[in-house]
């Protein structure tokens, strides 16, 4: 998004009186945008969606994208900064707020460590702070895909459901981490999002290709509830009314 249309939104978003904080884990050192339903109170559990940015690194923008997105939903809206989603060089990514002794704990332990730990600290404290449910959805676009797929095949028990949008896979961090064995694999909801109008995940094209392996791998691993949902008329996008509206039916069904 160009930095006109970003202020613009972000312009709209205040003038609503709703806008998305920036936090820090309360156990760890990574941060997230948070934004809770309007009509949040502390008597209740609420349904809590992951929102994983793309190689884009516009956290907050993608945040904004969701929350508008919501309407009256009741999820508690979350985007970690998290440093697995594609792409080198991220330390250099402006729209990242961490200190030098983040960076250089990520580099001590490692990207996909630092989001594994990162993403179970921010859910613990969504769950005692705000009242989250533990286990989570979780979706992104593109190269968010490494960082859902990596939640996916190592800690399925974690999740409610997940619905990546035309992903990437190529298997980061899984190997490092290792395949879950949890029962919950077998029954996870895992639904993969695309529009029929996306030229980056037609057939032939590397993010179709990269869905399909990913497919692969989760069907040889012991996931069995693996779907698809070609959104028709839609591009390359985040498809954020399509998802949560996917995520609400199954919060009325539980």
């Amino acid at each position: 998004m160009k930095p006109l249309g970003r202020f613009l939104l972000l312009l709209l978003c205040a003038s609503i009186g709703v806008a998305t904080e920036l936090k820090t884990a309360t156990t760890h050192p990574i941060q997230y945008y948070l934004s809770l339903p309007d009509q949040w109170t502390s008597g209740k559990a609420w349904p809590v969606v992951f929102v994983i940015e793309s190689a884009n690194r516009d956290f907050e923008t993608a945040a904004e994208v969701y929350r508008k997105a919501r309407g009256a939903r009741p999820f508690i809206l979350v985007t970690p900064l998290v440093v697995t989603n594609g792409g080198a060089r991220y330390r250099e990514v402006p729209s990242y707020h961490y200190s030098d002794s983040t960076w250089a704990q990520i580099a001590k332990d490692g990207a996909c460590r630092f989001d594994t730990d990162g993403l179970r600290a921010i859910a613990a404290d969504l769950h005692k702070l705000y009242q989250g449910e533990e286990q989570y959805f979780i979706t992104g676009l593109e190269a968010a895909g490494h960082t859902v797929w990596m939640q996916v095949f190592t800690s399925p028990e974690l999740l409610r459901a997940a619905a990546p949008v035309a992903p990437n896979y190529q298997g980061r961090c899984v190997e490092e981490i290792g395949w879950s064995t949890s029962p919950s694999r077998a029954t996870l909801p895992v639904k993969v999002f695309g529009g029929s109008q996306d030229q980056y995940w037609s057939p032939g094209k590397p993010f179709r290709a990269q869905t399909d392996e990913a497919e692969r791998a989760a069907t040889q691993h012991g996931y069995k509830n693996i779907s698809e949902s070609v959104v028709q008329g839609k591009g390359h996008e985040a498809l954020a009314e399509e998802v949560l509206t996917y995520f609400a039916s199954l919060v009325k069904n539980r």
